[in-house]
């Protein structure tokens, strides 16, 4: 399997982090290099029009000083993890919009995954990831996205949570990183189906010829909750099953898109704290 390495954005805040620490634990598992990434942005003089042609414009002092001294903060932030000294890594900063840098590098690297910190796990499983920086990059960038909640701490997966619809048999998904964690932790699958009313209830024969490339030799469990209130029935999935990871299947439509749309937007504890992995 290829492995083209672990990029985890830095804004030197708690969450961040913490979020490094959690990646840190990953590539030592995966064996990945790390790429950590500072997206930063210069400050023009009151007056100055900002945009396409700002942009495109030669780097000047001022931007190629405040380059230097991000880089220096960069440096500075990771030589407060000593664990590096035995992984391959490198640091960059970006200038421009934190999407666009984040999304642009992963696509330039051809990177594995993103790893990111969220801040808001003790408010409800909305507000960790609707409306953030996160949910902006799963739309963007062109691999899988792993959302770290601020008081995650990284531990060996035994368990690993699938969230799954009538609409799952989208070929297009790559599954390959859940393929790698699968393999390397021996993780259990846990499988979930929210169902309302109007919805066509998934049978165990359908998880087995959607994904039967990842079921075999492993164990897997495969629950359907009855409930209209999508996030109401994650909820209840995380609190009756301890799982390390929540694996949502990334579409413009269907149950991620229901999860997530505004209407949605409710208190709902988020008990376990687990991470979610957004492949696409």
């Amino acid at each position: 399997m290829k492995d083209d390495g672990i990029l985890i954005p830095v804004d030197f805040t708690k969450v961040s982090k913490n979020a490094v620490s959690y990646a840190i634990g990953l590539a030592q598992k995966l064996k990945s290099k790390l790429v950590f990434v500072h997206a930063y942005s210069v400050a023009y003089p009151s007056g100055t029009p900002i945009g396409m042609a700002t942009m495109a414009h030669n780097v000047t002092d001022t931007t190629a000083s405040q380059e230097k001294i991000n880089k220096e903060k960069l440096d500075k932030f990771l030589r407060g993890f000593p664990e590096l000294d035995k992984l391959k890594f490198q640091a960059m900063v970006g200038f421009g919009a934190t999407v666009d840098v984040i999304s642009g590098l992963a696509k330039e690297m051809n990177t594995s995954l993103v790893v990111m910190g969220t801040k808001g796990a003790s408010s409800g499983f909305d507000e960790i990831f609707i409306g953030t920086v996160t949910e902006k990059v799963t739309q963007k960038a062109p691999c899988p996205v792993l959302a770290v909640p601020e008081d995650a701490s990284y531990t060996p997966y035994r368990r690993i949570g699938v969230a799954v619809d009538t609409d799952s048999m989208d070929n297009r998904i790559d599954f390959e990183i859940l393929s790698r964690l699968l393999e390397n932790y021996n993780a259990q699958l846990h499988f979930v189906h929210i169902a309302d009313e109007q919805e066509r209830v998934l049978e165990k024969a359908f998880i087995r010829e959607r994904f039967g490339k990842l079921l075999v030799p492993r164990q897997w469990f495969f629950t359907v909750i009855q409930e209209d209130k999508t996030e109401e029935g994650i909820d209840e999935f995380l609190t009756e099953t301890p799982i390390d990871l929540l694996v949502l299947l990334y579409r413009e439509h269907g149950f991620f898109e229901a999860l997530f749309k505004k209407g949605l937007r409710k208190k709902m504890l988020y008990a376990s704290k687990a991470p979610l992995l957004i492949v696409k």
